[in-house]
């Protein structure tokens, strides 16, 4: 028998069959009256910290199931509890928005509710703004540099409704204080994996500020700032990701 120690991320990303004993519609053994809203179930042969199978939130697949081939997206580590809980979505399903934290923490508060936990995702979802102002030779960006030392543009990860836009607008409201009129017509993304093996896509737009608006920076985040020209912007810029997006947006505005 494997025993699955606390805090084991291990199995992101790998294949599990689970055997479903709380279907959808099954009420909650501890709490009368609560059903489960999405199938839920264990991995045999794995035991967790409560000495029982390891448990597994599987969103996603429809209808009442008796048994489920998963992949792992999600571990969700409880603070206040000796078991772990691990999400598992259909092999067709992964990288969906189903994976992201937001959806994750959604679905399964019906239960996560009762403990102190945090989420450890496969996947991660960030929306920015490209911000600027000017025309022409006078435009110019607006680049931050946070606490990881990473420069770039304002962006956070997607909340639980939020679309790729509304997300990239209050970003840039709550790092910086400035409110952007997204230009329609670009959008450009990146993905790539962490040094924690996540995969991660930063998905960004392009918007123009007013000048006269006054920059409040996100103490807590941001280090420092700059409102510079395109030439410097490129040399100032450390991640050649970022620097393929503003190439990308200082093209798309010139031609407009």
């Amino acid at each position: 028998m494997t025993r699955v120690e606390k805090g084991d991320l291990s199995c992101l990303g790998k294949k599990f069959t689970v055997k479903v004993d709380r279907p959808i519609g099954a009420e909650h053994p501890k709490h009368p009256g609560l059903l489960y809203p999405i199938n839920y179930g264990y991995v045999e042969g794995l035991l967790a910290g409560d000495d029982e199978y390891q448990d597994v939130y599987l969103p996603g697949f429809e209808g009442v199931q008796e048994c489920c081939e998963c992949v792992i997206v999600a571990v969700i580590v409880r603070e206040n509890d000796n078991e772990d809980k691990w999400v598992g979505v259909p092999c067709d399903m992964v990288g969906s928005d189903i994976c992201y934290e937001c959806d994750i923490r959604k679905i399964t508060d019906f239960q996560e509710c009762y403990y102190k936990s945090e989420i450890f995702c496969l996947y991660e979802k960030t929306a920015g703004i490209v911000i600027f102002n000017g025309k022409g030779k006078d435009r110019k960006y607006f680049l931050i540099k946070n606490n990881s030392g990473h420069i770039g543009f304002p962006k956070g990860h997607v909340e639980y409704g939020e679309s790729e836009t509304e997300t990239a607008l209050r970003e840039t409201i709550e790092e910086c204080g400035l409110k952007a009129e997204i230009i329609p017509g670009f959008r450009m993304e990146y993905t790539f994996t962490t040094l924690e093996n996540t995969i991660k896509t930063s998905v960004f737009f392009v918007g123009e500020f007013d000048i006269n608006d006054p920059v409040l920076i996100q103490q807590e985040e941001v280090i420092e700032d700059w409102l510079i020209n395109y030439e410097n912007a490129m040399l100032t810029l450390n991640w050649e990701n970022d620097k393929k997006i503003l190439k990308a947006a200082e093209e798309f505005l010139n031609n407009m």
